[in-house]
């Protein structure tokens, strides 16, 4: 199942991230762990795994593992049929179709909750505008230190105590109006600014999807908590560049007076300043410990990077796209029906006591020979597959008990990375008297 296969690899990467966050965090930055779970994405959230027909080609050719051709019982398997002027017929075993349906209602339930919490968030953008103008200097002179052009607008909290970001695609920053000192506003705002530069709240949009496609996985949802935490530390991270140990320790007491359990699901749509008391904890120490990555750690950085990527992307090849049938409709409604199946594929193999089939191989025009002994010959592919067909015949060779043999060619285009062959006729037979194959 494709859901299932996106859960597998995008848990994988996400756990080999997480191992170097702890193991290695001298050397990694939050940056960078920020950067490679925003990466993990493309694994929870596209479905790259009904695209790895030509990956596993050239992985295969790259690493010399012979392609294997075995014969498979269509009647296991899923296939979907179509027709000639195009319909469409799906034949898929019973377990796939209830995985399918409990997972749609969990994701409409999912889909539902995510949507009220939504709506409360949507409508903060309603707050009336900041009026004061310190606030509005400081904003603006923010706004410059980390040249944000952009538009992006100050609203007052209301009834929130805390700063937040909202918006992924028009932001908005929200602050108290009253109650903080100007370094207070200026670090407040600064932070958010960050927020708003690097669309972290698109990106919390983002990894929600994934928390919705995967509500099955816990992985999924230790995820997401694991990329807010690493969003924030990031942000202090980039703030606290220029600042000296007592600036630090200021703007760490501001984030203390943030600090509120506020609770996790309720702001799914935001990046705060704020957040719990042991995330609080952790972001002050590395507050604390924050310095400028040396060219060696960068460096080793980006080769642990590359290597988590490569070693997650080998995790899409243990998906196997459905089978693909071609055909007119009477062909197909007895290869998708599962007792003619077994009796096709049954069919398939047996041969008369006379003759026996010695083999069947592929010959390109360029006389390159592909040994297919064992491989159907059926209208089946790879769904998925971007084919590169080579045109040659069939050569199927049967051996008779008298000695003799005879070999059918047949027309054929193969493609190269699933094999999936194109019979387009019948072209000659040769026989003789004694087999000298």
């Amino acid at each position: 199942m494709l859901i299932l296969a996106m859960s597998l690899s995008g848990s994988v990467v996400f756990l080999a991230i997480l191992l170097c966050a702890v193991l290695v965090k001298k050397v990694v930055s939050p940056a960078w762990v920020y950067n490679m779970l925003k990466l993990d994405l493309l694994f929870f959230c596209l479905p790259l795994p009904k695209y790895n027909s030509g990956y596993k080609y050239r992985l295969f050719q790259i690493l010399g593992i012979p392609r294997q051709w075995n014969m498979t019982d269509i009647s296991t398997e899923n296939v979907m049929g179509i027709e000639e002027n195009g319909r469409l017929h799906v034949n898929f075993q019973t377990y796939i179709i209830v995985i399918w349906t409990v997972w749609v209602c969990g994701l409409l339930f999912m889909l539902a909750g995510n949507l009220y919490k939504y709506q409360k968030v949507k409508a903060l953008k309603e707050n009336p505008r900041i009026s004061r103008p310190n606030y509005l200097e400081i904003f603006e002179r923010a706004k410059r230190e980390l040249n944000i052009k952009k538009r992006v607008d100050l609203l007052c909290a209301g009834d929130i105590g805390t700063v937040c970001t909202i918006g992924a695609f028009r932001k908005y920053i929200i602050v108290p109006e009253k109650g903080m000192g100007e370094e207070e506003i200026y670090y407040s705002l600064k932070h958010e600014l960050i927020h708003a530069k690097r669309s972290d709240v698109a990106w919390r949009y983002i990894g929600l999807l994934a928390v919705l496609l995967h509500w099955f996985n816990p992985l999924a949802y230790l995820y997401f908590y694991v990329m807010s935490v690493y969003c924030e530390q990031s942000c202090d991270a980039i703030l606290a560049q220029n600042l000296d140990k007592a600036a630090r320790k200021r703007y760490g007491q501001l984030i203390i007076n943030m600090a509120q359990e506020d609770g996790f699901g309720r702001w799914n749509y935001r990046a705060y300043l704020s957040g719990s008391k042991k995330v609080i904890e952790c972001r002050l120490i590395n507050l604390l410990e924050s310095r400028k990555k040396k060219r060696m750690e960068r460096t080793l950085s980006l080769l642990l990077g590359a290597v988590i990527l490569f070693g997650g992307s080998l995790t899409v090849c243990a998906y196997e796209n459905p089978r693909v049938v071609r055909g007119d409709a009477d062909f197909l409604k007895a290869f998708l029906d599962e007792e003619s199946t077994k009796m096709f594929v049954a069919e398939e193999l047996r041969y008369s006591e006379e003759e026996v089939l010695d083999f069947v191989k592929f010959v390109s025009e360029g006389g390159i020979c592909y040994d297919l002994s064992g491989e159907q010959n059926s209208n089946t592919e790879s769904a998925g597959c971007a084919h590169s067909c080579v045109s040659g015949y069939i050569a199927t060779h049967h051996k008779n008990a008298d000695g003799s043999c005879k070999t059918d060619y047949y027309y054929t285009d193969r493609c190269s990375k699933c094999g999936e062959m194109k019979n387009k006729g019948y072209s000659h037979t040769e026989t003789s008297t004694r087999c000298t194959h």
